[in-house]
């Protein structure tokens, strides 16, 4: 059976899925890359919304966590044309996913009827492994005392994310996985000040996660990434001049093996299609 185009973008809160959605309609709507805009969409409020507050050098709003909205956008890549199907909703629905071991119709739609998958990583918000060689107890403790969740690592909640999704689907691992196609994208990469390509970047930060991906999916159908929507925090007078004056659609960059700093933000869905 063929692959289709639509893709669902996994991403749990504050993992860049809106300000990457707001940029992305930003470079359509000014005719800005690769990936071209066919008419205007219907239904992308909040994604204007997200894109307005950039505009004026404010950080955009994570979406409600209720909210499930379907993204349709008629778009063209080479001069093909097909419908770029993006769904937008709260993060806290990838999290409850893990966290409850449960999902409903919606999830289950959206798992099966999407052939390309992008999952959205921050890997600044990674916990790091704690390694008792280089620190004591007690500060493994007080970390523990002050975590919002004990329980299993990130990593293996992202391999627990990835596992429920393919359940919804009806997805086995028992043979290697073609589809969906899997693009992971390791967001916020400004803040990581690294020299690192995305692949040693996951490989250092979530080893077992990669083994996971390497695993079950066959070779060729999976791919890393790097992107920094945003390029910057807004966290200062000067930084959100720079928005207000040059617009956002001249700020965020792509991390790919031909370009380490691709400001085409739009390359993210030719290379989710192109696997």
């Amino acid at each position: 059976m063929a692959t289709n185009n639509e893709i669902l973008i996994i991403g749990p809160p504050k993992s860049g899925k809106t300000t990457f959605l707001a940029q992305l309609y930003g470079r359509l709507i000014n005719r800005m890359g690769k990936l071209r805009i066919v008419e205007t969409p219907d239904n992308i409020e909040a994604i204007k919304q997200a894109y307005k507050r950039l505009a004026a050098g404010k950080e955009p709003e994570s979406t409600p966590a209720k909210d499930n909205l379907e993204v349709n956008i008629s778009v063209a890549l080479d001069g093909q044309e097909f419908l770029l199907s993006c769904k937008d909703y709260g993060g806290e629905q990838v999290r409850d996913l893990v966290g409850l071991m449960e999902y409903d119709k919606t999830w289950i739609d959206r798992a099966k009827t999407n052939d390309r998958w992008i999952l959205f990583i921050r890997p600044s918000e990674i916990e790091h492994r704690f390694d008792l060689s280089m620190k004591g107890y007690a500060e493994k403790d007080l970390r523990e005392r002050n975590a919002l969740i004990i329980g299993t690592s990130d990593q293996s909640q992202f391999i627990e994310l990835v596992q429920v999704l393919l359940h919804a689907r009806g997805k086995g691992m028992k043979d290697p996985i073609n589809t969906p196609r899997l693009l992971i994208a390791l967001t916020c990469w400004d803040e990581l000040n690294t020299d690192s390509t995305p692949e040693e970047v996951l490989q250092q930060r979530m080893p077992l996660f990669v083994q996971f991906i390497a695993a079950n999916w066959e070779v060729g159908a999976w791919k890393i990434l790097g992107v920094s929507a945003q390029e910057f925090p807004l966290n200062s007078d000067e930084a959100c001049n720079k928005y207000r004056e040059k617009m956002p659609q001249n700020f965020g960059y792509l991390v790919l093996d031909d370009n380490p700093k691709e400001k085409d933000l739009t390359r993210l869905i030719e290379k989710a299609l192109s696997l």
